[in-house]
């Protein structure tokens, strides 16, 4: 019972001893798993999604067998070594998580001295009377405090003992310390008529809320005190009229950050009562009757007490009180960790209540031992006290986690929907939303997705279906200008997670050996050609076996030939042509590849001249690409693009000696249209490609063809980009607007040798080999060597 001061009592607990007790072995709870549909960027570059399971399984069996999960079981109850090694892989190996955050504390006081407060920054404020730790009697709020913040790596005892880390170990602290009073063997609810305390919490409320340390305030207040009394005694309407001030000042009214009060749900199941003090409530002081025969009455504690239930009687708390009920291992060994027979349950506030570890948890202890007083070292305790703290640990690690871009009260709402709620933890009477894990609550839930609209929650993309794939005339360059920016992708519950944008684009790979090979020995002869020879940047081929004069013909757009430059005409790949049959000195083709199987609808036109017996002629030509912008693809969250390029191009021929000597280039303008995206918008694209060709016959018979050529490339333009960075706590995307440059680092230049000769055996033999400078235009890519050699014959 509280002493006359009406001061609140410390939830009562067995008399630690330093000595340490064997651990139970942790229960393995079934994992989420960790959805990383695109490369993740890490301390290790960026992963692909199996490489970062490898990395994250490793770290987290590192984190599992140190000394400190060793002493804490709770520490691998609630995965905290997967959710370790998710900061680790992040941040880096020196992480320490909670850093940069300060975790509140409403208790007894604290012992600043401790070993296990080294380093760290630890602020104490006094109220009522309270004073500084002597150590005169055991320091509740200094074992609190430890289970939320201790330091890593401290022992005692000549290393013989560990102290376990806190759960946010890197956090710092601000005690609160209040004079406690002592509870007495007979549980006693405390009658609200008459209590004068509210101005008494109101002003300390009102100094804890408005507490800050070089600007930073206080986002989760632990409080493992309270008064005794299940809430399902106490109306809205009593409990109003004894706290109205202190319920005001915990709501917060009109603060778009709330602090949230992490409160101990109570030690009161089965403590010995008096019906007579549950007046309309005699369900909750229930008679027993003992194996020995002794009767009496015992608490029957199927809710959570007076100030961790609050929520459920005080609407406007709901959301930034959290009640703490207490498990421990199951006594059968199992493994499995249920609710502590001393531990309240949920009950009327299972809504707000969630479960953790509370029962043989290592503490730092401070007070009397031997005789001495002000003794420092470490004990194992059980109470719910012990549980709030490690919630506490787990909000401070989540916000450190996302960034602070969630709200407290989200950081809330996210730890009650990835408690683990399976099996037993199904009974929210008891559990609340569940077994609390760390983990899950830093892991996305669901498939993350990157949002197109103003806020989290509106339309978006699933990641892993988002894709830009690159033409062959943008090389590397918008990977490139993209690497090092980030992309956030919203999970289920609208929590930002963070992955390297470039990894969202497939480069150009460059040449690819089995087209060109097919080119190689598909393409035709120098004799197959007519007389007015060109190295072509794209050719008209005509498939109407009918011939005759018709002055229109049914053709193939074919790709150009090996170690010939690949021109605009080159995007329309194998396309079915209509053009004229070549009479005059002009020629018009209109193609199209629209209803052709593995094909990009792709239309155009050209129109080339060139004067009968001139050794020069000009072309040009317009290609439209309806899905595609110079044969990139854009996938899920880069929406849709199409383009129309116009090109024009001279080419010429002459005869050296031996020699037929052919050359041709062009140069285009593309436009280019995208839409329902994260590319705004992309500016006119210039474009080049040009060939140099020469071959002579040789005295064996056969013919030699020497190439140079440049394939399509882009040489200037750009592309803008509205890309997600992450979001305000009240739910609107971030964005930046990213740059992209889209002309490759390098330039693609392949030289190529071939010899092909007639067998009298029929056929044709023919051997090739080409040396390709900056492959797929890339800068970085090594020259790239290719030999070919084929039989030809037609059957």
């Amino acid at each position: 019972m509280p002493e006359s001061t009406g001061e609140p009592t410390p939830e009562p607990a067995p008399d630690p001893t330093p000595e340490p007790t064997p651990e139970p072995a942790p229960v393995d709870t079934p994992e989420e798993p960790v959805v990383m549909p695109a490369c993740v960027e890490t301390v290790l570059g960026c992963l692909q999604p199996d490489k970062y399971e490898e990395e994250l399984q490793t770290r987290e069996h590192a984190h599992g067998d140190n000394n400190s999960f060793a002493t804490q079981w709770g520490l691998a109850s609630m995965r905290a070594d997967r959710a370790y090694a998710q900061l680790e892989l992040e941040h880096g190996i020196d992480l320490e998580p909670g850093a940069g955050q300060t975790v509140g504390l409403i208790d007894s006081g604290i012992d600043q001295g401790h070993p296990v407060f080294a380093g760290k920054a630890v602020s104490e404020v006094f109220f009522g009377g309270a004073g500084d730790e002597t150590g005169d009697s055991y320091s509740h709020g200094t074992a609190v405090a430890s289970v939320m913040a201790a330091g890593r790596g401290v022992t005692f005892d000549g290393g013989a003992l560990t102290a376990a880390h806190g759960v946010a170990w890197g956090a710092d602290i601000a005690a609160f310390a209040i004079p406690t009073g002592r509870g007495s063997g007979v549980y006693r609810p405390i009658r609200l008529t008459g209590l004068t305390v509210d101005d008494i919490w109101a002003s300390r409320l009102e100094q804890i809320l408005s507490w800050s340390s070089a600007g930073g305030t206080l986002d989760f207040i632990n409080v493992s005190v309270g008064y005794l009394g299940i809430i399902e005694q106490y109306s809205e309407q009593m409990l109003r009229d004894a706290f109205s001030k202190s319920l005001e000042l915990v709501a917060q009214s009109g603060e778009t950050d709330k602090a949230v009060f992490i409160w101990s749900a109570g030690n009161a199941h089965g403590d010995p009562c008096d019906p007579s003090d549950f007046a309309g409530h005699r369900d909750l002081c229930e008679a027993y009757v003992d194996g020995n025969n002794e009767t009496g009455y015992r608490v029957n504690a199927k809710s959570v007490e007076l100030f961790p239930g609050l929520p459920a009687r005080i609407p406007e708390l709901r959301g930034n009180l959290v009640a703490v009920v207490a498990v421990g291992p199951d006594s059968d060994g199992d493994g499995s960790y249920e609710i502590a027979d001393f531990s309240n349950r949920c009950g009327i506030a299972r809504d707000w209540c969630i479960a953790a570890p509370g029962v043989d948890v290592r503490v730092a202890y401070f007070g009397p031992f031997r005789g001495v007083n002000g003794y420092r070292g470490v004990a194992e305790s059980d109470g719910t006290s012990f549980a709030a703290p490690m919630v506490t640990g787990a909000l401070a690690v989540m916000k450190h986690h996302f960034r602070d871009e969630l709200s407290n009260t989200g950081l809330v709402s996210r730890l009650f929907a990835t408690a683990y709620d399976q099996g037993i933890y199904a009974d929210s009477a008891i559990y609340g939303h569940g077994l609390l894990d760390l983990a899950a609550a830093l892991s996305p839930q669901g498939t993350p997705r990157v949002s197109l609209g103003a806020r989290v929650e509106d339309s978006g993309v699933d990641l892993d279906l988002t894709r830009l794939s690159l033409g062959s005339p943008l090389g590397d360059g918008m990977t490139q200008a993209l690497a090092g920016q980030e992309i956030a992708a919203f999970d289920d519950l609208g929590a930002p997670f963070w992955y390297a944008l470039d990894s969202l684009t497939d480069a150009s790979p460059g040449p690819w050996a089995g087209a060109r090979l097919q080119r190689f020995m598909t393409q035709p002869e120098t004799g197959q050609q007519t007389p007015s020879w060109r190295p072509a940047l794209g050719v008209v081929e005509n498939i109407d076996a009918a011939g005759g004069a018709s002055p229109l013909r049914l053709s193939r757009l074919e790709a150009p030939p090996v170690g010939a430059a690949a021109g605009h005409l080159s995007l329309a790949g194998r396309a079915v042509a209509l053009r004229t049959a070549g009479q005059g000195d002009y020629r018009v083709a209109a193609f199209s590849t629209e209803g052709l199987d593995g094909q990009a609808p792709t239309s155009g036109a050209t129109l080339a001249w060139r004067p009968e017996g001139s050794p020069l002629g000009v072309r040009g030509g317009w290609v439209g690409e309806r899905e595609a912008m110079l044969g990139s693809a854009a996938a899920g969250a880069f929406g849709r693009m199409a383009a129309g390029s116009a090109f024009v191009g001279v080419e010429g021929s002459a005869r050296l000696g031996a020699w037929r000597l052919g050359a041709g280039a062009e140069v285009g303008t593309v436009n280019g249209a995208v839409d329902g995206g994260l590319i705004a918008d992309v500016s006119p694209l210039r474009t080049s490609a040009f060939g140099v060709r020469a071959d002579r016959p040789l005295a064996d018979g056969g013919t030699l063809t020497l190439t140079l050529s440049q394939p399509l490339r882009v040489e200037a333009g750009r592309a803008r980009l509205s890309v997600p960075v992450g979001r305000t706590k009240d739910g609107l995307v971030r964005r930046r607007a990213v740059t992209a440059g889209l002309e490759p680092t390098g330039r693609e230049i392949e030289v190529a040798a071939r010899w092909h000769k007639a067998l009298s055996m029929g056929g044709e033999l023919r051997l090739g080999a080409a040396w390709t400078r900056h492959p797929g235009h890339a800068a970085g890519a090594d020259p790239d060597i290719t030999l070919l050699a084929g039989w030809r014959h037609a059957f």
